[in-house]
């Protein structure tokens, strides 16, 4: 039997001082449940009011307050032990008890024993030796027996009473270990009780979005662009329609001038057919061979389109060293570094062809002669056309198949005969940006419609290409700022649009103001803010 206690009792102890959390959670609950159900309260001022004086200056025990509330039927007790500094001999202890109190009662809780090594050895020796410390330790187990060192959290739960009200927490630090009252020193960790506090859902965002009327456009000027990169025979100028990949490259330009010449919503302007060379050979040939490479191109389609022969023309472009360039940005090339400052110091261009050729041995040029320069001998095509003014329905039948066509204000009076943020109102900015991609109020309403969708990096991105002086801008900047959270900012923007009229802009600073009033009280509450835009259900106060 005395070995069997023996082996609990090194168990025991062994166990509370390597597996402190384990403890806290499977002891502390009861033990806090049972002193204040078995009677342990008693007189409050069992020594008078805390006796600051009394504490150790040498224990540097240090209490983190974390929180003490009312929660429901319970009383949480929450706080750190912090021991880093404490200066304790191996053969001492010092002993800490939690004690809650009122003016007219008060319970012990569960103690926390910190232990010397040496002094450790001699508990454990004590406890296997005497059965009546045995016992009276299974009967009275502490909350841990630590080590003087690092944090210990205290946390425990208890059985709510009406007398806890007004409760306090002082501990009690028996400096020597030993239970001699004239060495135990009081202090006060809590003065008050927090009452229980019902925190807010997170405050969900509906802020108004503006959106601007574009201007009409007057005369609907378009421009249709088609690249056709043609093989021609050594020595050749004329297009052979069925040489090399020409069937290819000449259906991509005439499908593209049938489409438009066919099309009774248009008026072609002219038709452009400008050459480009790749940059081998002298700058004379290649610029002559660039004209004579247009003005095929433009005999074939005369010949083979509805379009008057008076509306083509052709233009040189000679070699294409911009279309070289912006090829080699992106190529993986070794030597590209020096290549491009010749480009860029060489003026006379057959002397920075030759350059170029020389660089790295010739390897670097003879990629770019195979890989790159075929990308280069093209003839590009332009076709110039008005389109007429539609009707609201045309409009409509067009943004769907044709929305090239249309003029941001079509598509404006298009979206506005949807509700106002429901999808289909929202594709039509969307459609209007990626058709208008440079111009303001594209950007601008095209951002108003990433915002409703809480697109914010859309609506970012938008935002850089609008103008920043409309208060249109302040307004929807100040919804993009409020949704990321960068409150100051937001106020600042939505102020400025109030000012200049905008309506939704008060209406977004009443919002504002709602939503800080709403992170206020749950950071008063306690409550994680890191899920921010999630609904979530009143939650308890948690106070840190």
């Amino acid at each position: 039997m005395n070995k069997i206690r023996y082996i609990i009792t090194f168990v025991l102890s062994i166990f509370l001082c390597l597996s402190v959390e384990a403890q806290r959670q499977q002891l502390g609950n009861s033990r806090g449940r049972s002193s204040a159900g078995q009677g342990s309260s008693s007189p409050a001022n069992r020594s008078g009011q805390p006796d600051q004086g009394m504490v150790s200056q040498r224990s540097r025990v240090q209490y983190q307050k974390n929180y003490m509330r009312q929660s429901g039927d319970s009383l949480i007790l929450d706080m750190d032990i912090d021991m880093s500094r404490m200066d304790l001999q191996t053969n001492h202890a010092q002993i800490i008890t939690p004690v809650i109190g009122s003016s007219t009662e008060e319970i012990e809780l569960p103690k926390v024993m910190i232990q010397g090594t040496a002094r450790n050895k001699a508990f454990v020796r004590e406890l296997e030796l005497n059965d009546r410390a045995y016992e009276e330790f299974e009967n009275n187990l502490p909350y841990a027996i630590v080590k003087p060192k690092g944090k210990l959290n205290y946390h425990i739960t208890l059985p709510f009473e009406p007398w806890m009200m007004d409760a306090f927490l002082d501990v009690e630090e028996d400096l020597c270990g030993c239970g001699d009252q004239t060495k135990i020193a009081r202090s006060r960790v809590f003065e008050v009780l927090t009452k229980e506090v019902i925190a807010d859902p997170v405050y969900q965002l509906r802020p108004q979005l503006v959106y601007i009327q574009p201007e009409v456009e007057v005369i609907k000027k378009r421009t249709e662009i088609g690249n056709a990169y043609l093989d021609f025979p050594r020595g050749k100028n004329e297009i052979f329609p069925d040489f090399g990949n020409n069937p290819v490259e000449l259906a991509k330009i005439d499908n593209m001038i049938r489409t438009i010449a066919t099309n009774n919503d248009i008026t072609v302007q002219g038709v452009f057919m400008t050459g480009y060379a790749s940059p081998e050979s002298s700058l004379k040939f290649n610029t002559e061979l660039s004209r004579a490479r247009s003005e095929s191109m433009m005999r074939y389609f005369m010949n083979n389109s509805t379009i008057p022969p008076s509306l083509f023309e052709t233009h040189t472009g000679g070699e294409d060293w911009e279309g070289l360039r912006k090829l080699l940005e992106d190529y993986p090339l070794s030597h590209k570094n020096e290549i491009f400052r010749l480009m860029n110091t060489i003026s006379d261009l057959d002397a920075r062809e030759k350059a170029i050729s020389q660089v790295g041995g010739g390897n670097p040029y003879k990629i770019i002669y195979e890989e790159l320069y075929p990308k280069l001998r093209r003839v590009v095509c332009e076709v110039s056309y008005t389109v007429k003014d539609f009707s609201f329905e045309e409009a409509k039948e067009n943004l769907a198949i044709a929305p090239q066509l249309l003029s941001l204000n079509e598509m404006y009076i298009v979206a506005n005969t949807y509700e106002v943020g429901s999808p289909e109102f929202l594709n039509v900015f969307e459609v209007a940006r990626r058709e208008f991609p440079d111009d303001p109020v594209a950007n601008l309403n095209g951002a108003s419609a990433a915002l409703a969708k809480n697109n914010l990096r859309e609506a970012e991105r938008y935002l850089k290409l609008a103008d920043p002086s409309t208060p249109e801008y302040a307004n929807n900047m100040g919804v993009f700022q409020m949704l990321k959270g960068n409150y100051r900012e937001a106020e600042a923007s939505l102020t400025k649009a109030e000012k200049a009229g905008i309506q939704a802009a008060s209406y977004n600073l009443r919002e504002l103001k709602k939503k800080l009033a709403n992170i206020n009280n749950r950071r008063e509450a306690g409550v994680d803010e890191n899920k921010e835009g999630e609904s979530q259900p009143a939650q308890r106060r948690r106070i840190r």
